[in-house]
């Protein structure tokens, strides 16, 4: 699902103004993203210590540092300010996409401990980018 200035810009609509700028929440909060963060891991629930050290060995495996990576709900993409990802990792299934990284996909970490399936299709989609 598109937000209205994804929709926008993929119009080629670079810049545009708006005819009544009152009707729009003026607190509308941006998220920015530290500049060293190259990994975004999508997931609505907050991980769990074994969750995070599985979370940690992904992250090496893929020669990044755990301050390379942050956590977002969902419901936050949409508020993503500019940023210098390379990588966004989904866990279930997305509403908003993020273009122009690399995309993982995922069943959540908690379920990924003892499912070597699980673990290899990851590994397969980040092999992909090689």
């Amino acid at each position: 699902m598109l937000t209205d200035i994804q929709r926008l810009q993929a119009m080629g609509l670079d810049v545009w103004q708006l005819r009544h700028p009152a009707i729009y929440d003026q607190t509308h909060e941006v998220i920015q993203l530290p500049d060293a963060c190259q990994l975004l891991l999508v997931c609505d629930t907050p991980l769990s210590e074994k969750d995070a050290w599985l979370f940690g060995n992904i992250l090496k495996s893929m020669k990044l540092r755990p301050e390379q990576a942050r956590q977002l709900p969902h419901a936050a993409l949409s508020a993503l300010g500019e940023h210098r990802l390379t990588w966004c990792w989904y866990i279930d299934t997305p509403d908003v996409i993020i273009d122009g990284v690399r995309r993982l996909d995922s069943i959540p970490l908690a379920q990924m401990h003892d499912n070597p399936t699980a673990k290899r299709d990851l590994w397969r989609q980040i092999c992909q980018y090689d």
